[in-house]
């Protein structure tokens, strides 16, 4: 990814964040028959089978699980649901590929990027000039629309913070503004401030996944990797980064994170803790809004705006992409959802219920609750939040050699099985030798 594109996208994210919204009620838009053709290539088939993979299980009201069971009703067919966490699909879907027993869809974040060889080229099946362009390089990972696609855009996605308003009265907080936002350490200490209040158990919580992590990597100036001429090099132990990294240790210890999260020793996801109304502030992204608009009942909560650092805000991008195995024993029905999902009135009602941005030209959902109109505002400003040094380290694309390894590390290091320096200098040493960038 260049930097042109980086800025391209935030525009076009831009865009479709101001024609997102986050309630039950709103409208879709879309130009008559130019998001898609909205016609099958052929007679839908019908009384099969369609087993799709996800990395979780869905919660009620899910928006693709329910937009499945849409077009079963609509076309006569089943739905049936695997769930293989994220973590285990890397090493679980090499065997299912060698052993041929596959599902007919995946949604997936890398499995089509990582084993291009195991899937359909959808650009044979789907007219890939629906989709905004910036969707197709950001999550099909294409510059142009004759390349080969392996895994067609269902959502953007961004990093943020979501906040319990509840809490923030009672301890007295007023939330901070996205033309006036917190630091990390004013953070910390609204964390000690909500927790001393007794209105929740924890001051914050963040998401056990490196992606949320780097966001305070990247406040303070750090990176992975830095360009070096046609190349790269790797700078995880630089001096912004352990310091990062030692003031995660710090807080982690003090107690107003819960500490087992990134330590290992709980399984816990921090997100039904926010939703428990025990967290003040929780690291996570945008995907999560649906969720919470259907699960939270007890307390009011709202989107605040991400902190900076001691050099920079920073946002993390990301989304989903659906794919198809290519000896996968359904493959013609799972094209024949695809054609049936990208059309404007279909991938529109998807919308509606996942209140997330629109990967397709001309659709969009459109807010009418004021409270999510407020709330996407915010997370429309978070794409200004992206760094030039995420963009370089997705462009290094480093975890073609490590990726759970380098949350590994920051385990060890919360966990105080190692210093933050050795944690990062020995990943930093892995990454090197195996890349062959310098040090």
């Amino acid at each position: 990814m260049k930097k042109v594109l980086s800025l391209a996208l935030a525009a076009a994210m831009t865009m479709s964040l101001a024609a997102c919204g986050g309630s039950g009620s709103g409208s879709t838009s879309s130009e008559s028959g130019s998001a898609a053709t909205g016609e099958s290539t052929g007679s839908a088939p019908t009384g099969q089978t369609l087993k799709v993979m996800l990395s979780e299980e869905p919660t009620e009201g899910d928006a693709f699980s329910t937009t499945l069971q849409k077009w079963a009703d609509e076309t006569g067919n089943q739905v049936e649901l695997m769930v293989i966490p994220y973590d285990d699909q890397l090493t679980k879907f090499p065997l299912m590929a060698k052993n041929k027993d596959l599902p007919d869809l995946l949604s997936t974040t890398r499995l089509a990027y990582l084993y291009p060889e195991e899937f359909l080229d959808l650009n044979e099946y789907i007219d890939v000039n629906i989709f905004e362009p910036q969707a197709l390089q950001f999550i099909a990972l294409v510059d142009s629309t004759d390349e080969p696609v392996k895994a067609l855009p269902q959502q953007f996605t961004v990093t943020n913070v979501f906040y319990n308003k509840d809490a923030f009265a009672a301890a007295g907080l007023t939330v901070p503004t996205v033309d006036d936002r917190w630091t990390m350490e004013e953070v910390y200490d609204a964390a000690r401030t909500l927790q001393e209040s007794g209105a929740v158990k924890y001051g914050m919580a963040m998401d056990f996944s490196r992606a949320r992590y780097d966001n305070l990597m990247y406040m303070n100036g750090g990176s992975l990797t830095e360009r070096d001429g046609d190349s790269f090099k790797v700078v995880v132990d630089s001096e912004q980064n352990v310091q990062a990294l030692q003031s995660f240790i710090d807080v982690n210890e003090e107690g107003i994170l819960p500490k087992a999260i990134w330590a290992g020793g709980s399984s816990d996801n921090p997100g039904d803790y926010f939703k428990n109304g025990d967290v003040g502030m929780y690291f996570s992204g945008s995907w999560n809004y649906n969720t919470f608009t259907n699960d939270i009942t007890g307390f009011d909560w709202g989107v605040m705006p991400s902190p900076v650092g001691s050099v920079s805000g920073s946002c993390i991008l990301g989304g989903a992409g659906l794919a198809i195995p290519a000896n996968a024993p359904q493959k013609e029905l799972a094209v024949s959802f695809l054609e049936w999902f990208y059309t404007p009135e279909n991938f529109g009602s998807y919308l509606e219920l996942d209140k997330g941005l629109s990967s397709l030209k001309d659709v969009a959902y459109v807010p009418a609750d004021e409270k999510a109109a407020a709330d996407y505002e915010i997370l429309q400003a978070e794409v200004g939040q992206t760094t030039e040094a995420y963009v370089v380290d997705e462009d290094s694309q480093w975890r073609d050699y490590y990726d759970n390894e380098y949350r590994d590390a920051l385990k060890q290091a919360v966990n105080g099985d190692m210093s933050a320096q050795d944690a990062l200098t020995q990943f930093a040493d892995m990454l090197a030798e195996k890349s062959g960038w310098s040090r």
